[in-house]
């Protein structure tokens, strides 16, 4: 026998066997796409491990496995018929305060509409499910987390955003608003007096408003949908989120400020970014014939470049038309019109396995932090042109570090487009920094996918691991502080001081009466 083969068997024999399937119940209630496709890559992966998961999504899995059951959100929930996508368009959520309110509306609408679904609602009637995990992402859909109460089992949450305030205090964390920006801002963790100023102000109106207005509300929706589902009392949604187990998420060590942290928050930043796979051939034709180059232009997956105004698509095409490199543009409709001869358009397009190809010299983005990131992991220079939410905090983040530029969508002209694109091409800084943030995003101690289920599966082994959860987390505010033990320290102090002083007064007066006693008895 083959001496090497003789050592891999005893190897595989003296293996230790430490796999376990487990039940677990995978929540992605959000119905948009980007989400979905960064949720499916952890429920593939739990799939291929050997777990049983029962997916409740608004979307199907592409492919079909012994151990997934699907509850499938049917039809979907509406986005735009509550968030028109011209109001986008015309940039009507470009403050913070109007992107929080946005997410607190629609992670309450789409939450009240989930928990609605008839399927959903088998699932909290059900007497005869178990599940040894669950796993949720964490989008503002807190009521959802009264599924841990009626299973009795540990969940982890999967942070889609990055970090957000919230996530810290579930955690045991406080977290520093001197030098930690709000989830909105893209501020750096050397913040000018005003931008420390407005941080505070955003954070702590967010605080407030989840505290005394969101979190009731997803309170009143949780104990609507599972009273009489469950035995006993229904707890508050503001104790299930702080017996969290873990959370993932979605940043990484080098696009974000470095901030305190406990076991229980991982990040795993790119854990959608794989190998490219191989192209289908009529696009890799096309890339690796563009002598020049090709810019690539995708708006995401939610908002469509098919949605823009006319006269927005018009004037992207004559700056296009005007490039020596081809384009290549997702537009989800061939009723675009004359096409200059360097444009060509398909309504779906493999992103990440374009962006690795060499012939990419720009990517113009929507600034959304999947495509951003990805942009990132490939050594790619950006053209962003964020319209809400979380791209704007992306976009001035990637300015800022030099490998990106920016337009404003409302005012952009054709010469705006075409100079920036150009730019971007013929300064090589722009691939310089791009490459060097490239370099710093792959460079991790594994694949952050593996990351993932490694602790996915350390959360289930150890019974929700409650040694990698603070008891900060449960502490009343004036215990975390140590209020009362300045409080009493200060008394202490108090009464060492006063009380001393209150003696010698009290001595004193008493010494001035008796003095003319004595005074009187002398001149007697």
């Amino acid at each position: 026998m083959n001496p090497r083969w003789l050592l891999l068997c005893l190897a595989a024999l003296l293996m230790p066997i430490t796999s376990t399937a487990f039940n677990i119940l995978f929540m992605g209630p959000f119905p948009a796409p980007s989400h979905w496709m960064w949720l499916e890559h952890f429920l593939r992966d739990l799939l291929q491990r050997g777990h049983h998961v029962t997916a409740l999504t608004n979307h199907r899995a592409k492919y079909v496995h012994p151990n997934l059951t699907e509850i499938i959100i049917d039809p979907q929930f509406n986005i735009p018929h509550y968030f028109p996508k011209e109001n986008i368009f015309k940039m009507r959520y470009a403050s913070d305060f109007q992107n929080l309110q946005m997410w607190f509306h629609v992670g309450l609408l789409t939450s009240e509409y989930a928990l609605n679904d008839p399927k959903v609602k088998a699932l909290i009637a059900s007497k005869d499910q178990h599940f040894d995990l669950i796993i949720l992402e964490q989008f503002f859909h807190e009521s959802f987390l009264m599924f841990a109460h009626k299973f009795k089992c540990p969940v982890v949450t999967l942070g889609t955003m990055g970090y957000a305030d919230n996530m810290d205090h579930t955690m045991g964390l406080l977290t520093p608003w001197s030098f930690i920006p709000h989830l909105l801002l893209s501020h750096t963790d050397q913040m000018t007096f005003t931008q420390r100023a407005y941080n505070t102000y955003l954070s702590l109106y967010d605080a407030v408003m989840r505290r005394w207005y969101y979190m009731p509300k997803m309170q009143e929706m949780a104990e609507r949908h599972f009273t009489g589902q469950v035995e006993g009392p229904l707890p508050h949604v503001r104790q299930l989120e702080k017996n969290i187990s873990l959370m993932l998420i979605n940043s990484h060590r080098s696009l974000d400020v470095p901030r305190p942290s406990m076991p229980g928050l991982v990040n795993v930043g790119g854990v959608h970014i794989k190998t490219p796979k191989p192209l289908p051939h009529d696009l890799q034709t096309y890339l690796d014939n563009s002598t020049h180059g090709v810019v690539y232009f995708s708006l995401g997956s939610y908002m469509k470049s098919i949605d823009m105004p006319k006269e927005k698509i018009s004037l992207i095409l004559n700056a296009f038309s005007q490039l020596k490199q081809n384009v290549l543009w997702k537009f989800e409709n061939s009723s675009i019109g004359h096409l200059p001869p360097n444009v060509k358009i398909q309504s779906w397009l493999p992103q990440n396995d374009i962006l690795a190809h060499p012939n990419i010299k720009v990517f113009i983005t929507h600034g959304g932090i999947f495509g951003t990131q990805e942009g990132i992991h490939w050594g790619v220079p950006m053209l962003s042109i964020p319209l809400y939410g979380d791209q704007h905090r992306n976009t001035i983040k990637s300015v800022r570090a030099g490998y990106a530029r920016t337009l404003n969508f409302g005012q952009m002209s054709s010469e705006d487009l075409l100079q920036n694109v150009r730019l971007l091409i013929s300064d090589g800084s722009y691939k310089q920094k791009a490459l060097e943030a490239s370099r710093k995003f792959r460079d991790n101690p594994m694949h952050p996918l593996d990351e993932a289920s490694f602790w996915i599966e350390y959360i289930a082994r150890h019974k929700g691991a409650p040694h990698l959860k603070s008891y900060g987390a449960y502490m009343p505010l004036y215990q975390y502080l140590l209020l009362d033990v300045f409080g009493c320290a200060l008394l202490i102090a108090f009464l060492a001081i006063w009380l001393p002083l209150r003696i010698l007064k009290f001595l004193g007066s008493l010494l001035r009466r008796q003095e003319p006693e004595e005074s009187r008895k002398k001149r007697q």
